[in-house]
């Protein structure tokens, strides 16, 4: 069994929906015996050195970080852990020497290692994202799934996400575990190219809480200030308007259409609460979206800039009988936004507003009892579009003389149905309608009435971006 080898952990605090606090950063180097294994022309350890020499100075300059790291001094002594250099550090050249100058001879406390670093952040109020890069398992007795398991039940707050560098098979289950437990995602990282991807995929998440922490907020004070709300002016096409409560009378202070993609609301100082109102079709009341919180200052502008997701649906694509679309964030797996058809797709697919963020996208079909995921990762930024084109699919025929139930949509190679779509008791919609799905491999299963078997009429259907599978049965 492969030891842990490489250990590297971002952990940034996120603000309040406009909290001025900056995001920080912590690097955990397992520098275990078995970073001295190949990684194609370098050793493990060398190939993390080279990776982070190019991660630790593209990291936003705002961004304070810390370094510790473990196995780096006794072989076989599962106590071997230090804290390097200490959370909250601006010399990020200190910290590059101390990895560069680091030798893999010890053992891999993974669990031990998350909890030192937990207690040397000093207990954050704010969520804390740890990300996590390993090549294998914990291998000092520890559970660091059931360690972050107990952390969440203690109110810990923090999300982990974890990378899997070069992880043979037996130990991906744990680490999947980790990045489930935290509330994030599980990366694989086939070499170190695939890991500079990873981290870098990180180092924009936390650019992004940068610019989210730049929003200005002011002290309290009585009199008049100003709130100003920018968004892309695709994004006006899908809102009903905004809602401004002030927080100390719970009193609706303004709701109603925002005028521009640019607005400014006078308002007295104080605490606010803000909500995003969607418009639906067939006279049914606005999906509410919660912005936060924000503070407003006599004499000051407190800014407020979104962003905004834009669908981007093939023609043919548009009959799918979508019920409703869910955006939420990527690793907490929070719903965002639920908007739903109301016999009318008017509204589903018009770009929306969205805080700047990660999060991925899942569709809700006509008699599909599960959410179906198109995209995940889909990174919104102020006052940008960020474009999600639906444009692969699958329809399948009607079989002519054949009474079909159901079919099922299954990646390649097992697993649980990407899609799973049922007739009703009075007509067979929607089966014969065009679904959107993301490109990939698919074995499609088609269950008949009067037959105890499934019948696998697809094997191998690759549905490929840009195109439109119409499936014929043969049956």
């Amino acid at each position: 069994m492969k030891t842990l080898n490489v250990l590297l952990v971002f952990l940034f605090i996120p603000l309040c929906a406009f909290a001025a606090t900056m995001p920080e950063a912590m690097f955990i180097l397992d520098a275990s015996g078995s970073m001295t294994e190949a990684a194609g022309a370098q050793t493990k350890m060398e190939a993390a050195q080279a990776v982070l020499a190019q991660v630790v100075p593209a990291v936003a300059p705002e961004v304070k970080i810390g370094l510790a790291a473990y196995g780096h001094r006794r072989p076989q002594d599962c106590a071997d852990i230090e804290i390097l250099v200490s959370p909250g550090s601006e010399d990020r050249a200190a910290l590059l020497a101390r990895i560069a100058a680091m030798q893999p001879v010890g053992m891999t406390p993974i669990s031990e290692a998350i909890l030192q670093v937990a207690e040397a952040l000093g207990g954050r109020d704010a969520e804390t994202t740890i990300v996590l890069v390993s090549d294998g398992r914990e291998t000092c007795g520890g559970d660091p799934c059931e360690v972050v398991k107990e952390l969440k039940r203690m109110g810990v707050r923090f999300v982990m996400h974890v990378v899997g560098f070069d992880v043979p098979e037996e130990d991906q289950a744990q680490l999947a575990c980790i990045a489930a437990a935290g509330g994030g995602n599980y990366f694989a990282a086939e070499n170190a190219a695939a890991l500079l991807a990873a981290l870098q995929v990180v180092s924009k998440e936390i650019a992004q809480k940068v610019e989210q922490a730049k929003t200005v907020v002011v002290a309290q004070a009585t009199g008049l200030g100003k709130l100003r709300i920018t968004l892309p002016e695709s994004a006006l096409k899908s809102l009903a308007g905004i809602r401004i409560v002030r927080k100390i009378s719970d009193k609706v202070v303004k709701e109603g259409e925002l005028p521009a993609a640019d607005s400014t609301h006078p308002l007295m100082s104080g605490d606010y609460a803000l909500t995003l109102l969607f418009a639906n079709p067939n006279y049914q009341p606005p999906t509410e979206m919660p912005l936060g919180d924000c503070a407003v200052a006599k004499g000051a502008t407190t800014e407020i800039a979104l962003g905004a997701l834009v669908f981007n649906v093939a023609e043919e694509l548009k009959k799918a009988p979508v019920e409703a679309v869910v955006v939420s964030e990527s690793g907490s797996g929070r719903e965002t936004l639920r908007l739903l058809r109301h016999d009318n797709d008017y509204y589903l697919f018009k770009p929306k507003a969205l805080l700047p963020g990660t999060y991925d996208v899942d569709l809700h079909y006509y008699r599909c009892e599960k959410p179906t995921t198109v995209a995940t990762g889909l990174a919104v930024a102020a006052g940008k579009e960020t474009v999600l084109t639906l444009d692969a699919g699958l329809q399948v025929t009607r079989p002519e003389g054949t009474r079909v139930r159901g079919w099922d949509l299954r990646p390649t190679g097992g697993g649980e149905p990407w899609l799973a779509v049922r007739r009703g008791t009075d007509n067979d919609e929607p089966l014969w309608r065009p679904f959107i799905a993301r490109p990939g491999s698919y074995d499609l299963i088609l269950k008949v009435y009067d037959m105890d078997e499934d019948l696998p009429v697809g094997e191998g259907l690759e549905i490929r971006p840009g195109q439109t599978i119409r499936f014929d049965t043969g049956l």
